[in-house]
């Protein structure tokens, strides 16, 4: 199923932001693509933003923080040719909790 193109996420506070503009801004982590290992979502790519599946990567940004109990990185997606960056996306990792003993 193919989707649309997907908004960027919104920062929910400053720390956030800041993390956001820093990942724009610096060296990335390729996570994921190319035609060795093609991301899964290269179609809708491809359809919404145009170049090859070949060309799209998954990044995140080089760097973390913990926010408000959860590690946070940036993700988005980058066609290798042309440089564009798209569909920034905020994860949000919260660490798990041992169930106590009872």
């Amino acid at each position: 199923m193919i989707r649309g193109v997907i908004p960027d996420d919104i920062p929910n506070n400053l720390q956030e932001q800041i993390l956001l503009q820093d990942a724009k801004a610096q060296p990335a982590i390729m996570i994921q693509g190319g035609s060795s290992r093609p991301l899964g979502d290269s179609p809708r790519l491809v359809a919404n933003y145009g170049g090859q599946p070949e060309n799209w990567y998954k990044m995140a940004s080089n760097q973390s923080a913990i926010i408000e109990g959860a590690i946070v990185e940036i993700h988005w997606y980058r066609n290798a040719r042309t440089l564009q960056n798209i569909e920034y996306k905020i994860k949000r990792t919260y660490p798990k909790i041992a169930p106590k003993n009872q």
